[in-house]
C-alpha cells in the first residue's frame, strides 16, 4: 500500500468535499455545513502532510509546512461548532465560539519567531522538556475533549428531537454519530502513530482516512434540513422550558384541562397522528396553543415526550390495520404509511418496541389465536 499516494488522493477528496459543503447550493443546514466544510478542509491539510513530507517540502518551504501543521488545531473546533449548529435551533454566531480557536492562536504566536527567522527558539534543558511535552500532548488532548463533547451533543440531540418530532429517521444525524465512531478509530490509529508505533496498525491508517472521507461525503451530500420550520415556529420551539425546577407551573390547571380536551378531540375524532408530517408546532397550531404549552401538556398529563405519545397511537392503528382486510391489500410498508409512519425501518423498530414482536410476527400470532378460538 503506497501511503503517500493514497493520502494525496484522500486529501484531494477532502478538499473537494469541503468546497461542496461550504458552498452547498441546496441551502440545507447552511451554517452547520460551512463549519463542517472547514473541518473537512483542515482534515485534508492534515492528510496532505504525509505526501508533502515525502516530497521534502519542509526543506524548500518550511514556513508553509509549519503553517499546515498548525492548522490541525482548527480541525476539532470546526467539527464541534458544526455539530453545535446541526443540533441547535439558534443559528446565530455566538462570540463564545471564538474561544475554541484560542489554542490555534497561542501556538501560532509561539511559532511567529520561526516564521520570521526560520529558526526555532532555544530553551534550557528543563524548559525544553516542558515545551516538548506540551507540544506533544496538546493536540491529542484537544482531540479527545472535542470528540467527547461532539458525541455527547449528538446523543442529546436525539432526546431533544423527540420533544417536537414524531419522525426522526431523516434528522437524527445518526450518520454524523457513525462518522464520529470512524474518527475515533482514526484517532486511535493516530495515537498509535505518535505514541506506540505499532506497524500493523500504521499500515492501515491511510485506508481508514480514505474510508472516513467517502463515508462522510456519501451521507453529508444527501442530508435533510434538521429544523425544517419557519422563523415563527423556530422561535416558538426555542421558548420550550424543560427544567421543572426553574418553572414548575408552565401552564395553569384550567388552561391544561382546556388544552387536554382539545387534544383528545384531535386524537380520537380527527386522528391527527395519521399525518406523516405531524410535528409539535403543527399540533400546537391545531390546539391554538404555543409549543411550550403543548409540550408541557404531553409531558405533565401523559408522562411522555411528543415522539412516544404520537407513535403509541400510530402503533395501535397499525395493529388494527394488520388484523383487518387492509393487510391483504397492502404490504407492511403500505400499513406503515397508512398508520402515519414515514419509513418501514422506523415502523418495524417502533412496532417491536411497543409490542415485543415484528408486524409479521404479530399477524401470525393473532392468526393462530383466532384459529384456536374457532
Amino acid at each position: 500500500m503506497n501511503s503517500p499516494i493514497l493520502m494525496g488522493i484522500t486529501s484531494g477528496a477532502a478538499f473537494l468535499l469541503g468546497f461542496l459543503l461550504f458552498f452547498d447550493e441546496r441551502k440545507v443546514n447552511v451554517k452547520a455545513n460551512k463549519y463542517l466544510g472547514l473541518f473537512v478542509v483542515t482534515l485534508g491539510f492534515a492528510m496532505l502532510e504525509i505526501p508533502l513530507f515525502y516530497q521534502k517540502i519542509y526543506t524548500a518551504h518550511p514556513n508553509l509546512f509549519e503553517l499546515i501543521g498548525l492548522l490541525r488545531f482548527l480541525t476539532a473546533p470546526f467539527l464541534y461548532i458544526s455539530i453545535q449548529y446541526f443540533t441547535s435551533l439558534n443559528k446565530k454566531i455566538e462570540k463564545k465560539n471564538l474561544w475554541h480557536f484560542l489554542p490555534f492562536v497561542i501556538f501560532l504566536v509561539f511559532r511567529l519567531p520561526f516564521f520570521a527567522t526560520g529558526k526555532n527558539i532555544e530553551f534550557s534543558h528543563e524548559t525544553g522538556r516542558v515545551v516538548f511535552f506540551v507540544l506533544r500532548t496538546a493536540l491529542p488532548l484537544q482531540v479527545i475533549v472535542y470528540w467527547s463533547l461532539s458525541f455527547a451533543k449528538l446523543q442529546q440531540h436525539l432526546k431533544n428531537l423527540k420533544q417536537f418530532s414524531a419522525s426522526t429517521e431523516e434528522i437524527d444525524l445518526v450518520w454524523l454519530k457513525y462518522f464520529l465512531l470512524i474518527l475515533l478509530v482514526i484517532v486511535i490509529a493516530w495515537f498509535n502513530l505518535v505514541f506506540f508505533e505499532l506497524k500493523n496498525l500504521i499500515e492501515f491508517t491511510p485506508l481508514l482516512y480514505c474510508v472516513s472521507i467517502f463515508f462522510l461525503a456519501y451521507f453529508s451530500l444527501q442530508q435533510k434540513e434538521v429544523f425544517d420550520f419557519n422563523n415563527y415556529e423556530i422561535s416558538d420551539l426555542s421558548e420550550i422550558k424543560t427544567d421543572k425546577k426553574d418553572n414548575p407551573k408552565r401552564v395553569s390547571e384550567n388552561r391544561l384541562n382546556e388544552l387536554n380536551g382539545k387534544l383528545q378531540l384531535l386524537i380520537n375524532e380527527e386522528k391527527v397522528y395519521l399525518e406523516n408530517d405531524l410535528s409539535l408546532p403543527k399540533l400546537a397550531q391545531n390546539l391554538n396553543a404555543s409549543c411550550n404549552e403543548t409540550s408541557f401538556l404531553i409531558n405533565e398529563l401523559y408522562k411522555d415526550n411528543f415522539y412516544n405519545f404520537i407513535n403509541k397511537y400510530r402503533i395501535e392503528e397499525a395493529k388494527r390495520l394488520l388484523l383487518s382486510d387492509k393487510y391483504n391489500q397492502l404490504n407492511v410498508l403500505g400499513i406503515a404509511y397508512e398508520s402515519g409512519f414515514n419509513s418501514k425501518t422506523t415502523f418495524n423498530t417502533t412496532f417491536k418496541k411497543h409490542t415485543g414482536m415484528s408486524p409479521t410476527e404479530f399477524v401470525k400470532a393473532n392468526t393462530v389465536l383466532v384459529k384456536k378460538e374457532v
